[in-house]
């Protein structure tokens, strides 16, 4: 802190550092993110969200993987949501799927019964099938935890 201190006092623009690293997306980027939005869909009565981006869309617009930061997180703002997921195909049948929790769902349990990690309110795996079968494994584990936590 009070480093953090010292470079305030030379005019240290911590606000743009914040606004360029973590807020601020490209045009793609913002395309990409309202296609992931709109065809997002809600289930468990609305306490789960779920998108997902293919690669030949992925290719499309010209992204990769690290240009769908933030994608989970924007789905998890959605009002009521508890877990939110989001996919993307890396190769055909393989999708790195990323899980957001917003505090009663521990999605790393999710994330490690597939052989992934992370922590409570975040984390992730890489699952091989259909976009199908990848969503219907993922929510079967979904739908455990949120009977065992009196949510449905």
């Amino acid at each position: 802190m009070r480093i953090a201190g010292e470079l305030m006092k030379t005019g240290f623009d911590f606000n743009k550092i914040i606004e360029q690293s973590f807020y601020q997306k490209s045009y793609l980027q913002n395309q990409v993110m309202g296609r992931v939005l709109a065809e997002s869909i809600l289930m468990f009565e609305g306490k789960c969200i779920v998108s997902y981006l293919r690669r030949k869309d992925m290719e499309f617009y010209g992204v990769t993987g690290r240009e769908l930061d933030g994608i989970v997180s924007q789905l998890r703002l959605t009002k009521g949501v508890e877990i939110a997921i989001f996919l993307y195909e890396q190769e055909p049948q393989l999708f790195k799927v990323s899980l957001r929790s917003n505090g009663k769902a521990d999605v790393s349990q999710i994330a490690s019964y597939f052989g992934g990690g992370g922590h409570i309110r975040a984390a992730g795996c890489d699952l091989q099938g259909s976009v199908y079968d990848v969503v219907n494994n993922i929510t079967l584990h979904i739908e455990k935890q949120f009977q065992e936590l009196g949510l449905l």
